[in-house]
């Protein structure tokens, strides 16, 4: 069972921290896209997010009303899960999301659905219908978590397709290597290439907390020194 907590949103809230909104008016588990921002402004329960951006760099741009769900990661990297709901675009400095918080946020010790971007260079290969391998195709991670992972690859997968994908050895985690299902397949910034997200399907619990340390250490050295990749 995870272990949960519940906090006064006022009392988690702070200027700068990162966020990431996946869930907009939806009861999907799996989001087909998870939008980054930061907390620019806060004025008693209304929160100014900056402005989120998909994939192909488009403003996200929402109606009165809607239900937005996400994480805030504060500087020691703790997780905290909010629900909100949207007003209105504004501007502080740079244009943002105008939302009302809800009364509490819930604390998850687990963390293996925050997404990191970090690059990893990864082998990845396409299962056949009838169990064979495809020849493998090199690429690298363009964010990982401790349930799955996306990257760019020049030809689109479709969701449902079954790959493995195999890592360079990773500090204090070895070499990675499991069934990933494909969960979604955009065109990337660049349209030449695509953005496939997948679940990581058969990775053991005990390599999933070791991704996980390894990925919110990293998480804190982007932190410490200032940088918040987008």
């Amino acid at each position: 069972m995870k272990d949960i907590n519940v906090f006064e949103t006022k009392k988690v809230l702070r200027i700068g921290q990162r966020v990431e909104i996946d869930k907009i008016d939806s009861e999907d588990d799996e989001p087909s896209e998870v939008y980054a921002s930061r907390i620019e402004d806060i004025k008693g329960s209304m929160v100014f997010l900056a402005l989120p951006v998909d994939s192909m760099l488009r403003p996200v741009i929402l109606e009165t009303g809607q239900t937005v769900e996400g994480r805030i990661i504060d500087d020691k990297v703790r997780v905290y899960s909010f629900t909100a709901q949207y007003e209105r675009i504004g501007r502080v400095n740079i244009p943002v999301w105008i939302v009302e918080m809800a009364p509490t946020v819930i604390r998850n010790q687990h963390r293996e659905f925050v997404r990191i971007r970090v690059s990893i260079p990864i082998q990845v290969a396409v299962a056949e219908q009838d169990g064979s391998m495809e020849v493998p195709f090199h690429t690298h991670s363009v964010d990982v978590s401790g349930n799955g992972i996306s990257f760019l690859s020049a030809e689109a997968l479709q969701p449902g397709t079954m790959l493995t994908i195999e890592t360079i050895p990773i500090p204090s985690v070895g070499r990675i290597h499991t069934f990933v299902e494909v969960k979604r397949c955009i065109l990337s910034q660049d349209k030449q290439s695509y953005l496939i997200g997948g679940k990581f399907t058969d990775l053991s619990k005990q390599i999933q907390n070791k991704l996980v340390k390894y990925l919110f250490s990293r998480q804190r050295e982007f932190i410490k020194k200032g940088i918040i990749p987008k």
